[in-house]
């Protein structure tokens, strides 16, 4: 029997033009009159994710940030700051790399230099919250993940192979985006955060469902027997997930949860 249904957002249950499959949130409400918990995981800020959900945030809990912070219904069941040196020692190798922009994630907006970045994130297309920060370094607030976006046409698995080697074994770094990457504490994943919530409410892998297309993603498709990887996902990232779920942009994870439920 399912229990826990978990899904990444971009290039999941986002199509590519950024939009939600709408379809979600008229089965939102029967998920949670069959007692099946919705869950959506995501290496995005929080603020962005709750917006997407809007009036449905409340049949829905949020792994945020790739799992350093975990909200349901407005209560924090996970907070998964990095330490200040690890967030000055991953800036500082980022800043060595040509082409591209760092960013700083905490619970409830994002740092960034950049004007146009700024610009960009806090668009419809991504809903960010977002703040101006003139030295990144001086940021007092605490930070769950440093991301990485390329700007200079370097693919997120060029930037991978530079920035890897120069990072401490304490932490994390993953692609989660075409030219995208993100830093963070090497024990804190979505997959921990997934494991945290079967845990606290008692379900198994087996009672698990989990979509996903990114590496972000691979160690939460490992927590569910029922472990789905978009059509559009690599084939490294494939060779995790038992199942294949359609087209992110026709609606792919409704189907298969509809299959899988009988809704």
């Amino acid at each position: 029997m399912i229990k826990l249904i978990v899904s990444d957002m971009d290039g999941t249950l986002l199509n590519d033009e950024k939009s939600i499959d709408s379809e979600i949130y008229n089965i939102l409400p029967r998920l949670k009159e069959k007692g099946i918990r919705f869950v959506v995981a995501s290496g995005r800020q929080y603020p962005s994710l709750k917006k997407h959900f809007h009036e449905h945030i409340n049949d829905v809990v949020v792994i945020a940030e790739n799992g350093a912070f975990v909200v349901d219904d407005g209560k924090e069941l996970v907070v998964e700051p990095m330490a200040k040196h690890e967030v000055a020692h991953c800036l500082e190798n980022i800043f060595m790399l040509k082409d591209v922009e760092p960013l700083l994630c905490a619970k409830y907006c994002s740092y960034t230099r950049s004007p146009e970045l700024l610009d960009y994130l806090s668009s419809p297309l991504f809903h960010y919250e977002m703040r101006l920060a003139e030295d990144l370094f001086q940021v007092k607030d605490d930070i769950f993940k440093v991301s990485m976006i390329s700007h200079g046409g370097k693919s997120a698995e060029n930037c991978y192979e530079r920035l890897r080697p120069k990072l401490d074994n304490s932490l994390n770094l993953v692609i989660s985006g075409d030219a995208c990457l993100d830093t963070g504490l090497r024990d804190v994943t979505k997959g921990t955060a997934v494991a945290a919530l079967q845990k606290m409410w008692n379900i198994t892998p087996q009672e698990t469902v989990v979509f996903g297309d990114q590496y972000n993603d691979v160690e939460m498709l490992k927590q569910a027997y029922y472990s789905y990887a978009m059509e559009g996902a690599s084939s490294g990232v494939k060779k995790f997930a038992r199942f294949q779920a359609g087209s992110n942009n026709k609606g792919g994870v409704v189907k298969a949860i509809r299959e899988l439920t009988g809704l």
